[in-house]
């Protein structure tokens, strides 16, 4: 290479122009618009767009439209949009992940005993389940999905082993005080969904819930043991026998059945 030419490969180098990171949240709906229209918008993009827009019933319409959405973000937006919005997608798209409820499994199994197929109208769309659905989702929409999904999702979520997805089910403002318990008595969660329920004054300040963190052999011992002194006596006299949680809690309670007694005595 020449003298010159190399200088204005450098000159080029150094004032080459630096594209800012697209912002989805700023851009103008008609922007939007004009990204979920052009075929040429790759799939991942309109992955984000769902996952930004997840409450715009009228992005999400237009998404739906969209021959490029894969079947994962088509998953996203069937297990996390409004009613409305189901609709529309059995209406508007042959669906290739449709949510069933009791009524379609009646019909599939129907179908399924007198010889049919178990997928819809003349065998074009497929039937997944939620469990099926959610295992073909990537992170972002796991984790978004365990923010803003249902019961039976925020069931399934709860069990990653990815602690992002885990944990952001409890932050889930749908999430109901039964739910906390039955994950509280959970021996297969992870530490960290049973140290953010412990953590969480208004959920533990249920007698049930603290009582089942207590006897959880997987709640963090510097959590359970917080609760031993507001356990009842029958079940602190159960809990220091236990042999299904740490030597912490088991110390814990028999050194308050030891005071309790002695408090008795006095």
């Amino acid at each position: 290479m020449d003298p010159i030419a190399g200088w204005k490969t450098l000159i080029a180098r150094k004032h080459r122009t630096r594209q800012l990171p697209l912002d989805l949240k700023h851009c103008s709906p008609i922007t939007i618009r004009n990204m979920i229209l052009d075929v040429r918008t790759p799939p991942s993009l309109l992955e984000e767009i769902a996952l930004v827009f997840s409450d715009d019933e009228y992005i999400l319409r237009d998404l739906v439209r969209c021959p490029n959405l894969s079947e994962t973000t088509l998953a996203f937006i069937s297990l996390t949009a409004s009613d409305d919005i189901k609709e529309f997608i059995a209406g508007t798209r042959v669906m290739d992940v449709v949510i069933h409820d009791d009524a379609d499994k009646k019909t599939d199994d129907h179908a399924q005993k007198d010889g049919g197929a178990a997928a819809g109208p003349a065998g074009k769309k497929k039937k997944l389940n939620v469990t099926q659905m959610i295992n073909r989702m990537t992170t972002p929409q796991k984790i978004k999905l365990a923010i803003s999904g249902g019961k039976e999702a925020r069931g399934i979520l709860v069990r990653e082993s990815n602690k992002q997805i885990s944990t952001a089910v409890i932050a889930n403002p749908q999430i109901k005080d039964s739910e906390i318990e039955f994950f509280a008595k959970s021996p297969n969660l992870s530490e960290d969904v049973l140290r953010k329920i412990g953590m969480n004054s208004d959920w533990t300040k249920k007698y049930t819930i603290a009582h089942a963190l207590v006897n959880n052999p997987r709640c963090p011992s510097g959590i359970a043991v917080t609760f031993v002194p507001r356990m009842l006596d029958k079940d602190l006299a159960m809990l220091e026998k236990s042999k299904g949680v740490s030597e912490a809690v088991r110390a814990a309670a028999r050194g308050l059945v030891a005071k309790r007694k002695m408090g008795k005595k006095a």
